[in-house]
C-alpha cells in the first residue's frame, strides 16, 4: 500500500477449508485498511495461496499450530497500524463499517477499546455458504453508546465486534489468553477474558451501535450451549464476571442452556459446576495475567461463544 494502514484487520484462519472460504469472501479494497491473515494449517503442508488473497493490502501467514487464542497473539505480533479489529475466516467485512471505525477513534481520543455490531446469516453449511440468504441480527444491542466497563443489562462482547488501539494495548502486555478458545482447554471466551485484561488494566472503552460485519452461521454458544466443554467454560468465567453471586447464577445458567436444548438441567449443572470447581483450584494459573480486579471490571467482564 502506498501509504501506511491506518487500520489491520487481523483474521484468524484455520486449515485450508477456512483460507478457501475467505479466498470467496474477498475482503474489499478499503483506503487506510490492511488484511492480516494467520492461516493455521496443523499439518504443515500450507497450500498455494489463492488468486484472490495475492493483493499488495492482503499479507498471509502461515503456521502449523493449533488454537484460536495462539492465532490471534500470532496476529498481534504482526500487526504494525495504529488500530486493529479482530475477525475470522467466516466473516464479511462492510467498507462503510471499517471506515466508520477509523472515524470513531478520531472522534473519540480517550478510548483504547471500541465494540461495534454485526449480523448473521444462518447457514448450515460454513464450508460452501449460500450467500445469497437474508442476514438477520442473532444479538440485541443497544440504540446507544455505553462505557464497556458498565455494560448496558443483557449486553455481551463477541470477538469481530472489538477494536483497539494496538500502542494502547502492547504496552500493557495484554495478549489472548491461550487457556480459552477453539482448540483450547477451555473451547471459548477468549474473546472476553482479553477484553476483562484490558479493563482490568485501566483502559478505557465504549460501545457503539455501527453495523461493521455479517458472521456466516450462529455463534458457537448459540450452536453448543449445552456441549460440555463449553458449560465447563461458562463455569470458569461466570465467577469471574460476578463474584458475590456466582453459584445462583450458575443454577441459573445451567437452567436456561437445559430449556433452550435436550440436555437435562442435572446435566448441565454438573458440567457448569465442573468449571466453578476448576476456577477454585486453578484460578490462578487459568488467569495468570490478571495481577488484581477492581469492582468495575468485575461488572463489565462479558463473555461470547462466538
Amino acid at each position: 500500500m502506498p501509504n501506511p494502514p491506518e487500520l489491520e484487520v487481523l483474521i484468524a484462519s484455520f486449515g485450508k477449508e477456512g483460507l478457501e472460504r475467505l479466498s470467496r469472501l474477498a475482503p474489499p479494497e478499503i483506503p487506510g485498511v490492511r488484511w492480516l491473515v494467520s492461516s493455521q494449517i496443523p499439518d504443515g503442508i500450507f497450500p498455494p495461496l489463492p488468486e484472490n488473497l495475492r493483493r499488495k493490502d492482503i499479507h498471509v501467514n502461515f503456521s502449523p499450530s493449533k488454537g484460536l487464542a495462539h492465532n490471534r497473539n500470532l496476529l498481534l505480533d504482526m500487526a504494525k497500524a495504529p488500530l486493529c479489529l479482530i475477525g475470522d475466516d467466516d466473516v464479511i467485512f462492510s467498507s462503510d463499517g471499517l471506515l466508520k471505525i477509523i472515524d470513531t477513534f478520531q472522534k473519540h481520543p480517550e478510548i483504547s477499546i471500541a465494540a461495534f455490531k454485526y449480523n448473521s446469516i444462518l447457514t448450515n453449511d460454513r464450508i460452501n455458504p449460500d450467500l445469497s440468504l437474508p442476514a438477520v441480527s442473532e444479538k440485541t444491542y443497544p440504540s446507544s453508546p455505553f462505557p464497556l466497563d458498565r455494560p448496558a443489562k443483557g449486553f455481551y462482547i463477541s470477538a469481530i465486534e472489538i477494536a483497539f488501539r494496538r500502542p494502547d494495548i502492547i504496552k500493557k502486555g495484554i495478549r489472548f489468553n491461550e487457556n480459552f478458545g477453539i482448540n483450547a482447554p477451555y473451547p471459548c471466551g477468549e474473546d472476553s477474558v482479553f477484553l476483562s485484561d484490558c479493563l482490568t488494566a485501566g483502559l478505557k472503552g465504549s460501545f457503539f451501535p455501527i453495523h461493521i460485519a455479517t458472521h456466516l452461521g450462529s455463534s458457537t454458544g448459540t450452536r453448543e450451549m449445552a456441549h460440555p466443554a463449553i458449560l465447563r467454560t461458562q463455569g470458569v468465567l461466570i465467577p469471574i464476571q460476578y463474584p458475590l453471586s456466582a453459584m445462583p447464577r450458575l443454577v441459573l445458567k445451567a437452567w436456561r442452556s437445559s430449556k433452550a436444548s435436550s440436555r437435562s438441567f442435572p446435566f448441565c449443572l454438573m458440567h457448569i459446576l465442573k468449571g466453578w470447581m476448576d476456577f477454585i483450584l486453578y484460578r490462578k494459573k487459568l488467569f495468570p495475567s490478571v495481577k488484581q480486579i477492581n469492582n468495575n471490571s468485575l461488572q463489565s467482564i462479558v463473555y461470547c461463544l462466538l
